[in-house]
């Protein structure tokens, strides 16, 4: 009873002393993240493709205010992106391609980095070398950013906001730094593809003007089959270049990559076959329509090279319409695309910049630029420039003939048709002025001044009213540009003759040669000939 009354009590103290070590638990570890059920409340998820695809990043947009969330694939460092970077309106030359990054994430606790590998020096040799030059040569760290929760699909969620507006100096530079308009901004696009996505703001530069960013994140395939071509130094190329420090011969470390586009033919066993995947332009809608056949016509040109190295309709050409809606669906600053562009700046420039893997120099998209500033240039050098230039050192008499034929005269007949007969009215008329109206006779070659010789009247050295040399200067490179294109055009008839000449001369020298050879060798046959009879006589 003694050993019954002691387990009892032991056993009580024991069920007493439950409640109280309970009470005594720690609480529940606090999340380190909170829920994104209660972040993203009130967003909505984007979807751009019909079929609702994953997409590469998960986008989500507050119907409110447009801010945007991206959540990132759980693998996102295993990943490397292109950041393509655009100024998409505000500049006179929006549209033209502002720069691209190659990058990856990396995270840091609670943040996440983007960072830039060194792709500037490398090592593809022995695996010593490789291991020093990435322990000297270290990737750089752009910026960071916040992770807000973790998304639904297991990746981090980071406040697209912040990095792309809030950060836009350290991606367009410093003329979006605006202390003043912090905060002033408007998502004007966002859209969610499975290889890419595509953010577009609003917002105001250093200055106030209003501008529009375009970013086109994208992940590189490292797998396209692409192999790079090293570029020769006889022959211009844009080129991907870096240090190769593996190599211990100065002439070997510098590598540098032909920038070219993926193009195969899809039967190599044919002469000539179609690509596996034909280069694709889309001449975008803002490009006059009466122009888009010449540019249209301009770039499939082209195709006349590729067709030499055994690619047939290597590249094809689409029309953006706005009244249709053709291809209206496609951003030009998308980096899958590549876009002619139209721009109305009232500048005369052609551009064709493009981007590419800095790894290979595999072209990734191009986006070629055209003006309206080259249609007015034009203008004005046939209109305008052109026959003033070939009226130079015209004399007197030669403006008179000018004005009885006047079928002859470069300033009629260079002239728009509305304007010939008014032309040949003014010009017949000018002709009955002294010297027909040359220019000689309106030069004024007195000079301003008080002093006893100023003006040096009688003299003209000062004033040539025949040397008009200056006001043609701008035009001189496009003429002689021209003359040379037509002495070229001339000259292809006479260059194939010259060829057949030498392909004759060069058949005639080989006959000359054969001949000789024969000849010589009968005297050689006549020499033995000789010596054997003497041979023979010596004998006798």
């Amino acid at each position: 009873m003694k050993y019954l009354s002691s387990l009892v009590v032991v056993l009580a103290g024991t069920f007493i002393a439950v409640p109280l070590l309970a009470q005594d638990a720690p609480s529940a570890p606090k999340p380190e993240y909170p829920p994104y059920s209660a972040v993203l409340d009130g967003y909505n998820k984007v979807v751009s493709t019909a079929d609702g695809a994953k997409s590469m990043y998960t986008l989500y947009v507050k119907s409110k205010d447009g801010n945007v969330y991206a959540e990132l694939p759980p693998n996102y460092a295993t990943k490397r992106y292109f950041f393509a970077l655009t100024v998409a309106s505000g500049d006179k030359y929006a549209g033209l391609q502002s720069g691209e990054m190659y990058v990856y994430w990396r995270r840091y606790n609670n943040r996440l980095a983007l960072i830039a590998p060194d792709l500037d020096t490398r090592a593809t040799g022995d695996p010593e070398s490789a291991s020093s030059v990435n322990r000297l040569f270290t990737d750089s760290m752009i910026l960071n950013v916040p992770i807000v929760t973790i998304g639904p699909g297991g990746g981090p969620v980071i406040d697209l906001d912040y990095l792309l507006v809030g950060k836009a100096t350290k991606f367009f530079g410093p003329q979006f730094r605006n202390q003043e308009l912090t905060g002033m901004y408007k998502l004007q696009k966002a859209k969610a593809f499975p290889l890419n996505v595509e953010l577009a703001f609003e917002l105001p530069t250093s200055t106030g003007k209003l501008s529009s960013i375009h970013y086109s994140i994208s992940e590189l395939n490292s797998k396209s089959g692409y192999r790079p071509r090293m570029a020769d130094e006889r022959i211009g190329y844009f080129t991907t270049s870096y240090s190769d420090l593996s190599q211990y011969v100065d002439d070997k470390t510098d590598i540098q990559f032909i920038n070219r586009w993926h193009v195969e033919k899809r039967d190599p066993r044919l002469k000539i076959s179609p690509p596996k995947n034909p280069i694709v332009f889309y001449i975008e809608h803002t490009t006059p329509v009466r122009y888009r056949r010449w540019v249209k016509d301009g770039v499939l040109a082209w195709n006349d090279a590729f067709e030499k190295i055994g690619i047939s309709d290597a590249i094809e050409v689409y029309y953006q319409d706005a009244q249709t809606g053709a291809h209206m669906d496609k951003d030009p600053e998308d980096v899958r695309y590549n876009f002619v562009r139209w721009l109305n700046n009232d500048v005369g420039t052609a551009i064709g910049p493009s981007r590419v893997d800095p790894n290979t120099g595999q072209i990734l998209d191009a986006d070629i630029i055209l003006t309206d500033g080259w249609i007015r240039h034009f203008r004005y050098e046939f209109d305008s420039l052109l026959p003033r230039i070939m009226m130079e050192g015209y004399s007197a008499e030669t403006l008179g003939w000018l004005a009885d034929n006047p079928n002859w005269d470069p300033r009629i007949s260079f002239a728009h048709p509305s304007q010939r007969d008014h032309l040949k009215n003014k010009y017949a008329a000018m002709s009955s002025e002294p010297f027909s109206g040359h220019p000689l006779t309106k030069v004024d070659n007195t000079l301003l001044g008080d002093d006893e010789y100023d003006g040096l009247i009688g003299r003209t050295s000062q004033v040539n009213g025949s040397c008009l040399a200056a006001r043609g200067m701008a035009f001189d490179v496009a003429v002689m540009r021209m003359v040379h294109q037509i002495q070229l055009a001339q000259d292809e008839p006479a260059a194939e003759e010259e060829k057949e000449e030498e392909k004759e001369e060069e058949k005639e020298e080989e006959k000359e040669e054969e001949k000789k050879e024969e000849e010589k060798k009968e005297e050689e046959k006549k020499e033995e000939e000789k010596k054997e009879e003497e041979k023979k006589e010596e004998e006798k």
